[in-house]
Formats: structure tokens, sequence, C-alpha cells
């Protein structure tokens, strides 16, 4: 059977296109896109969830370097009328017992250091969704860059398809399947791109950007981490580096605190005075001592709540510790199964899957196999590239699960 040289051209021409771009796929690293280490940046400064933080941190401080050293003194007068008109003048100062102001800034320096450590453990969860979303965004682009060359590949074969069936080389079945593969390839392009904008969208709210901004990401891959991790070794450095489990363990110290200035509390302060009265002509100075005695009320509930209150927070310290302990060991599961995984498809399978296509379509030049079979070898090659993208983005956002769950970069686990 002869083939029109048109056919044939077209039939080479896709075959070298394919074949390039199958083979030199790779993800995209251009210029002047919005970098991972800026989106985080942008959001530590710009998200409003932790600017209402920054601001409670001023309140704590103004609070805290606002406090006085003493309180006020107490003036007094008293004028009485009449042909025994007299006037008194009295001046009071109250002073507190057993430590009550100490411990009262103590407490407020507590607060302070809270508000800190919450803002760092936000920060620490906003840092990780900007990464879960930079992935996910990244990923989808070079899904979309990877489904729109599929559309243009079999826009190129139902050409070819088309050109065959009028040679009479192949049936109109075949032209139908051709089309069928490209319409599913647009198909598929049209979701891809509506999930990208919807990608966008959640990373510009997290970094405080336009809604409507179309940030394009850098699509630099994280290497992977250079030491060998050990699950009891990142258990142990969780423990003490998360700041939400070291505010928790503030909130002890603080309970205990409390606890310490109701029962000093229960301790009347002194309020010590002089006074001066004029009556008659004549003039007269005193000395006032006022002691408020702990009769009735001897501050019973706060002191006995400030104890209850010990066993919450140290029922709350160990519920926390199984908690970011169990995250650990989940983040550490996933990473290990990812990772394994990711070398799986890096191995030789994508390699062995094109081997397969250059050959299915060599055969399909001479006329050896029908087009149905490289369709079919094809949609493989194509479930495995997007596989291996969907991996590559688990495996990034497993490494910042696990980083969020230790609390710190797996760099500085020693």
């Amino acid at each position: 059977m002869r083939i029109k040289l048109s056919v044939i051209c077209q039939m080479i021409w896709i075959c070298l296109f394919t074949f390039n771009f199958l083979t030199s796929y790779v993800l995209a690293d251009i210029n002047e896109e919005l970098k991972l280490d800026t989106a985080i940046e942008t959001a530590i400064n710009k998200n409003p969830a932790l600017n209402v933080i920054k601001e409670r941190i001023k309140v704590s401080k103004a609070q805290l370097e606002g406090m006085a050293i003493f309180s006020n003194p107490e003036f007094e007068s008293e004028y009485i009328s009449g042909i025994h008109g007299e006037q008194i003048v009295e001046m009071t100062k109250s002073f507190e017992i057993g430590g009550q102001r100490r411990h009262r800034r103590r407490i407020a320096e507590m607060n302070l250091d809270k508000v800190n450590l919450e803002l760092t453990h936000e920060s620490q969860e906003l840092t990780k969704s900007v990464k879960l979303a930079f992935y996910e965004l990244m990923i989808l682009q070079e899904k979309v860059k990877l489904a729109e060359e599929i559309v243009k590949h079999n826009q190129q074969m139902l050409n070819m398809a088309r050109l065959q069936y009028e040679t009479g080389d192949i049936s109109v079945t075949q032209v139908s399947l051709a089309n069928i593969q490209l319409q599913t390839a647009i198909r598929e392009t049209k979701t891809l791109e509506s999930n990208l904008l919807l990608a966008q969208l959640r990373l510009n709210g997290l970094m405080g950007a336009p809604l409507d901004a179309k940030p394009i990401v850098s699509a630099m891959i994280p290497e992977k981490p250079s030491k060998a991790l050990e699950l009891e070794g990142l258990k142990v450095h969780a423990l003490a580096n998360r700041a939400d489990l070291m505010s928790r363990r503030l909130d002890v110290q603080l309970t205990e605190k409390t606890y310490r200035l109701a029962k000093s509390a229960n301790l009347p302060d002194l309020t010590i005075g002089g006074s001066a009265e004029r009556s008659l002509g004549h003039t007269g100075y005193g000395v006032k001592l006022s002691l408020q005695l702990p009769i009735f009320d001897r501050n019973r509930a706060e002191i006995e709540a400030a104890k209850a209150q010990l066993q919450v927070d140290a029922a709350d310290i160990t519920n926390a510790e199984k908690q970011i302990t169990s995250e650990v060991i989940a983040a550490y599961i996933t990473l290990t199964a990812t990772k394994k995984t990711l070398q799986f498809y890096e191995g030789d399978l994508l390699k062995l899957l094109n081997e397969n296509l250059t050959l299915t379509r060599a055969a399909y030049e001479l006329g050896e196999v029908q087009l149905l079979e490289v369709l079919l070898l094809q949609t493989e090659f194509v479930k495995a590239r997007f596989a291996y993208l969907d991996v590559l983005e688990s495996y990034h956002k497993s490494i910042a699960e696990l980083e969020s769950a230790i609390g710190t970069p797996i760099a500085l686990v020693p």
C-alpha cells in the first residue's frame, strides 16, 4: 500500500516531537518567579492573624513596663465647722506583704513570653501552610504544562489519523479514537487550569496578597535531607522544641505563680500613715497603722482554684506530648513511604515506558501495530508522569509536615 509523502513527513515530525517531549520533560525553572523564601517572608509580614498577635505582644510589653514600683499614697482632709471647728489631714500608704508585687511582675513577664511563643507557633504553622500551598501550586503548574503538551500532541495525532483515513490506510473508528483522546486531554487541561486558579487563591490568602493575583511560583525542588533521620531522635527533638508545648509548660509555671500570689494575698496589706489635727488653736500629730484581719475571707477560693488548675495543666501537657509524638510518627512514616515511592519513579519505570513507547511508534510507522496500541501505551506513560508529579508533591509536603511536627527545620535536628 502506497503512503503519500505528506503523511510520512507528518509521521516523522510527530515521532520526533513526541520523543523529545517525553524524554526531555523536566520541571521548569523560570527566572523572575515567586520563590518559596519570598512567599514565606511575605506571609510572615502581612498575614492578618500574625499581625493581631504582634499587636498583643505590644500590649503585653506595655503592661509589663507600666507596672509601678509602688502604689499611690492616699491623701484625706476633713474640716468640721462650728465653735469647736477642727481640721484633720491624713496621708496613708499601703504596702503589699509576702512578695505579691514580685509575683505579679513575674506573671506579667510570663504572659509576654506566652504571647511570643504563640507568635512563634503560629508563624511555624503559617510557614507550613505556605509551603503546602506553594508545592501544590508548583506541581499544578507542571501538570498544566504537561497537559497542554499532550493536547498539542493529540491534535497532531488526530491530524495524521485523518490523513491516513483519506488514503484508506485506517478506518474511521481509529480517527474517532484519536479525536476522543484529544477531547479527553482538553477536558483534563481545563480541570487542571481551574485547580491552578484555586491554588493561587489559597497562596494569595496566606501571603496577604490581592486575591485576584496570579503568582507563578518557582519550580525549585527542595534538596532531600542529607542526614539519616531516626524516629526516636525526632521525637526527643520535638518535645524539646515545639513552641506550643513550651507554652503549655509555661502555663504550669504561671499557675504556680498564681497559686503563690493567692497565698500571699492571704496576708493583708499593711497601711502606714501620718495625720495632723488642728482644733481651738492647738495642733496635734499622730501615726496611723491599719491591718485587715483575715478572719472571714482567707482567699481560699483562689488558692484552691490554683491548686486544681495545676492538675489540669499537668494533664494537658501529658496529652499534648502524646499528640506531638503521634504527629512526629505519622510525618516520619509518610516521609519514609513517599521517599521510597519517589525512588521507584526516579528509577527505571519512566525510562522503560518511554523506550516501549518509542519502539511502538517505530512499529506503527512500519504498519506493524495499530494506532490503538500507540494511544494505549501513550496513556500509560502520561499516567506515570502525572503519578510521578503527585508523589513529588507528597514528598515535598511530607517534609513540611515533619518540620512542623518537630518544631524546627530538619537541618537543626542533632
